[in-house]
């Protein structure tokens, strides 16, 4: 895993849309930093080192420092405006290396079967559900499917995770596979919501001032 990033976060007095409106005229988001039984930190930070962190990096783990003190929080809950250009608020969970979170991986599918069997690819999983320690979250499960071929798919039990990593959906729910056109697709086994952090969302509508009505602890 690469090494956390660290992004400066100013502490902020006033709430509301309005308040909001003139942060993000200038150039920041409003956040809150909230977890572990600590109080909740109303927070502003730059939009353009986070857009970079987030868009760039892919950063979802942060040291965030607010006033010169340092937090490691997880990117919990990210909000866009409708367009999904410009970002509208951001909630920072407080994590530590001994705490386990749940976050969504995207699959990357490496080269290509070397004999299809006149099959054609099917993935039903493109994202899988994981917990793991929030230093040690992967930017994406890797699968190569050269060996890949027509009646043998590849199920979630057979992958090959990076340690502390535990893949959430059912051990029989099939990743990839080679089918026959027209053939059933598979059908995704999807876990249930968990109570742990989730990762970056994008938000179709958002709260002007989400933070102010949250109570996180």
């Amino acid at each position: 895993m690469a090494e956390t990033a660290t992004l400066k976060a100013e502490p902020r007095t006033g709430s509301g849309s309005r308040q909001a409106g003139k942060l993000r005229k200038a150039g920041r988001v409003p956040a809150i930093v909230y977890g572990h039984k600590e109080a909740n930190v109303a927070v502003s930070v730059a939009a353009d080192e986070l857009d970079r962190l987030i868009r760039v990096q892919h950063a979802r783990v942060l040291n965030l420092d607010v006033g010169g003190k340092t937090e490691t929080v997880l990117v919990r809950d990210l909000q866009w405006d409708h367009l999904g250009r410009h970002m509208l608020h951001v909630d920072f969970a407080r994590v530590s290396a001994s705490d386990r979170v749940r976050v969504t991986i995207p699959v990357e599918l490496r080269n290509s079967p070397k004999q299809t069997g006149g099959g054609v690819l099917d993935q039903p999983l493109h994202t899988l559900h994981v917990e793991c320690s929030p230093t040690a979250i992967p930017e994406s499960i890797r699968i190569d499917i050269t060996g890949l071929t027509l009646g043998a798919p590849i199920h979630v039990r057979e992958l090959a995770l990076p340690a502390g990593v535990t893949v959430l959906e059912a051990p029989e729910a099939v990743v990839v596979q080679l089918k026959l056109p027209g053939a059933e697709p598979a059908v995704a086994v999807v876990p249930e919501p968990g109570t742990g952090p989730e990762v970056i969302k994008k938000e179709k509508k958002a709260d002007d001032e989400a933070d102010d009505d949250k109570k996180k602890k």
